[in-house]
């Protein structure tokens, strides 16, 4: 019984001197979206966003990040694997919400993903089809 104690105690400790940025940032929301207002997205578009042709389309890519202050986050916008924009962001808060753009246009169909990069890291990743029906 006693060592049972004295593991947990230790374990414990363990536990309680790690840096909280390693294991509580996290992303609390991540979607695209037709706008952002108020700094809180209008919609959710689905998987599918079907090419409208007389115009510009523009998609939003929102994210809701939680305790990574003083860190870079970024979206890394992909089609068919193929970097297209890099947007980078300093966190400025334990809740900080950042969204990016990309102006799409016939001819850009095909499947667009956009990874959200932690100092260099992917922690997540999002993908829509741009279809040309």
């Amino acid at each position: 019984m006693l060592r049972t104690i004295l593991k947990f105690t230790l374990l414990t400790g363990v536990l309680i001197a790690l840096p909280v940025s390693s294991w509580a940032a996290s992303i609390a929301r991540a979607q695209f979206t037709s706008d952002v207002i108020e700094r809180e997205p209008i919609d959710s578009l689905g998987p599918i966003i079907p090419v409208q042709y007389g115009g510009i389309q523009k998609v939003y890519f929102y994210t809701d990040l939680r305790d990574m202050a003083g860190d870079q986050v970024l979206h890394r916008w992909t089609l068919e694997g193929d970097v297209m924009a890099e947007i980078p962001f300093n966190i400025g808060g334990d809740r900080w919400r950042v969204w990016s753009s990309k102006r799409l246009l016939p001819g850009f169909d095909g499947v667009w993903t956009v990874e959200i990069v932690q100092n260099g890291t992917v922690i997540g990743s999002h993908s829509f089809s741009y279809l040309d029906e």
